[in-house]
């Protein structure tokens, strides 16, 4: 009896201190039971999917998401592959309840022995219940949400759910989660094509993603594959044969064919606009399908031609700071070497291929395409050279080039100059865009008024400022460049500009459109003042500032090309905008800073070489290959559209713009509207030499006041005794003083050949330059030496 009572009264005291343990057991877990996501958020949990960009050719580009994750079906993936999973991770998958007892026993003894939670013992159920749900440390109050949120999940999900759920959310590398998208970043295929060695290298991932990552750590990624290979055969998913023969093969990685960084430019500036339109929380977690214009293969191209022609470029000038100089992984540094940019927009369609906005978006997020805005030098001066031809001006219109200056308040306010320097008097209209003579721009726009100029500048998609300056017209009014590009699509388009499109389209996660981008056409001016312009712009390739298209060694671009260079004050900033029928493309070169380039670093210098290499890739992309797959290039479709109706061609005399006086004069043929040509009885101080005013001595400089004190002639001499009172009372408007042609005072009026023309605002006079030197001698403010 006495042995007995002792055994129960053990057996009580164990019983007591079992019922103690479960009872702190079960009290801790209805403690953290408490911490656990709601049942209904567990039953309806979804997998969180980021939105996927699509370039021009539907090929994914890029994810945005905060977990990079593409879903896969369970039904589609090999046998090899899920039970290999399940030979690793937990091969009593089908047979327990969330956890595996013996496993989990087995793991708390070593734990024990070792002092620390090192070991998991988690079944397939746990893990996804921390991926879902919970954080990743090893601490047992972790480790009890686990286990009571695995058994939620195990009452509401199959066991095929809970895998096809792992294989979703599971990490395979830094920042991809989902096996298909490891499938796809690692091998470039789906995962229901993987091959047994491919399978078990990304089976055994998950265990230590970063760890395990091939590109970094590629001999440990093998060693663990081979482990993950070993256990398959053991639990019978593979033969030995195929264990061999997988364990044989090194492992092959896929490198990007694409070089995707390239596009970090464009991918930004889509961000913000779908982060506008839908908020970042639908557009990292609401699976959306974005299909954009960028082409890929262009742009990747673009980048790398950029790059290595500005790296020949600052190596020829010797700039302290250079590209090289800074690792390309470096992030958000001040860039202080020469900055490039690129934008090519397709004229029919409005499609933005092309979007380079710096040199690398790890050093500077800045887009220099759409974030800033540059003075654009000459290749403004289409813009202005359209509103003259579209207000009676004519590709053959004459202009006299010689020196001038503007004066105000008797002082010299801006004396503007050629880019060389010199003068070239009686000018043709095509002879000046060629050469973009400064001077002949700028007596253009005094006739032609700066605020109409403005005027046309907004008709060609400018918004920004354009001051009703008379600078203005050699480009020193500030734009954003992508707009100024994409202003030139109206020149291939018959007067018509389309606005830039980036999206095509936007689908919902079941594919329901949410937007469809709308082609729009704005009529900027009429066919046939586009087609004058258009073909003077192809004189500035031919033969003008932009020749270099031609010229580029080994690119041997032979198609059809027009366009305009621009350099600004003192080279700050260097433009080629270039077309032909299909593409528009534009680069800028420059130093964030706006200091100079270099003297003699133009636009033709620094930003022309890359452009011939992009439109010929493009080119190249857009053509049929033949066998050896070599592109097919149809020329025909690249040319402009031939002369619309009401444009006739004349043969003129090169020096006159009028019709040649005698069989021995040098003769041109000119376009010009209808109309508009000259004639027999044409006047030249009427019809060609304006808006030059007749001069009645032999002084080469003209000075317009532009207000402020009167001025005063030099030695106060009165207008009668510099000029005799000779004039013929009948050609002239009666006013108190009869005043001859070529002098406008305020509120005068003067008649040239019976014409009215009225300049209330200013005083034209032509004075010699040593006389100028009298006057206040204040430096120009804007001292132009653009080109």
């Amino acid at each position: 009896m006495g042995v007995n009572k002792l055994v129960l009264r053990y057996l009580f005291v164990l019983l007591v201190i079992t019922m103690f343990f479960v009872g702190v057991v079960l009290g801790l877990f209805n403690w953290y039971s408490k911490e656990l996501p709601p049942l209904s958020e567990v039953k309806r949990f979804d997998m969180s999917v980021g939105s996927e960009v699509y370039d021009r050719y539907d090929n994914l580009i890029h994810t945005f998401s905060i977990e990079r994750r593409r879903l896969t079906n369970i039904n589609e993936l090999p046998d090899y592959l899920k039970q290999g999973l399940l030979a690793v991770e937990d091969k009593n998958f089908y047979n327990h309840w969330g956890m595996d007892l013996f496993g989990l026993l087995r793991a708390i003894v070593k734990d024990m022995k070792s002092g620390r939670f090192s070991q998991g013992a988690s079944t397939l159920t746990q893990q996804l219940a921390r991926n879902m749900f919970l954080s990743l440390d090893k601490q047992l109050p972790r480790k009890i949400k686990e286990l009571l949120l695995s058994i939620q999940i195990e009452k509401h999900f199959s066991k095929d759910e809970i895998m096809e759920f792992y294989l979703n959310k599971a990490p395979f590398g830094p920042g991809l989660y989902g096996i298909e998208v490891a499938s796809q970043r690692y091998f470039d295929k789906p995962a229901k094509d993987l091959t047994i060695p491919e399978a078990a290298l990304l089976i055994g991932m998950p265990q230590l993603p970063s760890g395990y990552y091939p590109y970094r750590h590629p001999k440990r990624a093998l060693k663990r594959r081979n482990l993950v290979l070993k256990r398959m055969m053991l639990e019978n998913v593979i033969t030995q044969k195929q264990y061999k023969d997988a364990i044989a093969k090194d492992i092959e990685l896929k490198k990007s064919k694409k070089n995707f960084q390239a596009a970090d430019y464009f991918i930004e500036h889509v961000r913000k606009e779908l982060t506008k339109k839908y908020g970042s929380k639908r557009l990292f977690n609401g699976g959306l399908r974005i299909y954009t214009t960028i082409d890929m293969d262009l742009q990747a191209y673009a980048d790398t031609i950029l790059n290595k022609n500005l790296t020949k470029f600052e190596k020829k000038n010797n700039y302290k700071v250079k590209y090289a100089d800074f690792p390309a992984d470096t992030t958000d540094i001040v860039t202080d070497y020469v900055q490039g940019a690129v934008f090519s927009i397709e004229p029919e369609t409005g499609y933005v291929r092309v979007m380079i906005g710096g040199r690398n978006f790890n050093h500077s997020k800045l887009n220099r395409m759409t974030q800033v805005r540059r003075q654009p030098g000459s290749s403004f001066k289409p813009i202005l050279y359209t509103t003259a031809l579209d207000n009676g001006y004519t590709t053959a219109t004459v202009i006299q080039d010689e020196p001038i200056c503007f004066i105000q308040s008797d002082t010299l306010f801006w004396k503007p100059h050629n880019y060389s320097s010199k003068n070239y008097g009686f000018t043709l209209m095509r002879d000046a865009l060629r050469h973009s003579r400064n001077i002949y721009a700028v007596k253009m726009i005094y006739d032609l008024k700066p605020y109409l100029v403005r005027d046309y500048a907004r008709r060609f998609g400018i918004t920004t400022n354009v001051p009703a300056f008379y600078s203005i017209a050699i480009g020193t009014a500030e734009v954003i460049p992508y707009q100024l590009i994409s202003a030139y699509t109206t020149f291939p388009n018959n007067g018509e500009r389309v606005a830039p499109i980036f999206i095509r389209r936007i689908e919902d996660s079941k594919g329901n459109v949410l937007y469809l981008a709308k082609h729009s056409k704005i009529r900027v001016v009429d066919e046939k003042v586009n087609f004058l312009m258009r073909s003077m712009m192809e004189s500035v390739v031919a033969h003008g500032t932009g020749v270099g298209v031609r010229w580029q060694t080994h690119c041997n671009y032979k198609w059809t090309a027009a366009g305009k260079t621009g350099t600004t004050d003192d080279f700050k900033d260097a433009w080629f905008i270039g077309y032909n029928k299909k593409l528009v493309t534009g680069i800028w070169v420059g130093f964030d800073n706006n200091t100079s380039l270099g003297k003699s670093q133009s636009g033709a210098t620094a930003a022309l070489p890359s452009w011939p290499y992009i439109m010929k890739k493009a080119i190249e992309l857009d053509s049929p290959k033949d066998s050896k797959g070599r592109p097919i290039i149809n020329g025909s479709e690249y040319r402009f559209d031939g002369m619309p109706k009401g444009i006739v061609k004349v043969k003129i005399s090169k020096n006159t713009g009028l019709l040649p006086a005698n069989p021995y004069e040098e003769t041109m043929y000119e376009y010009f509207i209808d109309g508009t040509q000259p004639t027999p009885f044409s006047d030249s101080l009427k019809y060609n030499f304006y808006p030059t005013m007749y001069k009645l001595n032999d002084q080469d400089s003209l000075v317009y006041d532009l207000g402020g004190v009167r001025y005063t002639f030099p030695d106060t001499l009165e207008l009668k005794k510099v000029f005799p009172d000779t004039l013929n009372p009948d050609k002239f408007e009666m006013q108190p003083k009869h005043y001859p042609k070529g002098i406008d005072l305020r509120g005068a009026k003067i008649i040239k050949n019976h014409k009215y023309v009225e300049r209330p605002d200013s005083l034209l006079i032509n004075m010699p330059p040593w006389e100028l030197e009298k006057s206040d001698s204040t430096k120009s403010k804007e001292m132009s030496n653009l080109h």
